[in-house]
């Protein structure tokens, strides 16, 4: 249950991004680094989005603030998602060579 829940879930759920977000972030046959961020970033860094909340002030600088945070949250959760792609990947890798020592004892 620790091997699904620990790695086999966080990988398949950033090959699950992958696929489905290769039609917003490849762009005439290349990869858009800006759209790479947003489209992995967002579900991980939802958490860490909303840091400034647009109290006062104009509609567009709401708008302009609410952005920003959106922005940065992807950034903040690019980061995450590459933690959580390696922590997954030596987790499977310790997991497998373990069984297999396991085997040859």
């Amino acid at each position: 249950m620790r091997l699904l829940k620990n790695s086999i879930l966080p990988l398949a759920a950033i090959l699950l991004i992958a696929v489905l977000g290769q039609y917003i972030y490849i762009v005439d046959g290349q990869v858009d680094l800006f759209r790479l961020v947003m489209v992995y970033g967002v579900p991980f860094g939802i958490p860490y989005m909303l840091f400034v909340i647009p109290i006062g002030g104009s509609i567009s600088r709401g708008i302009g603030i609410l952005a920003l945070n959106v922005i940065v949250g992807a950034l903040f959760g690019s980061v995450i998602a590459v933690f959580a792609f390696i922590r997954a990947v030596v987790y499977l890798m310790a997991a497998v060579f373990g069984a297999v020592g396991k085997v040859h004892r």
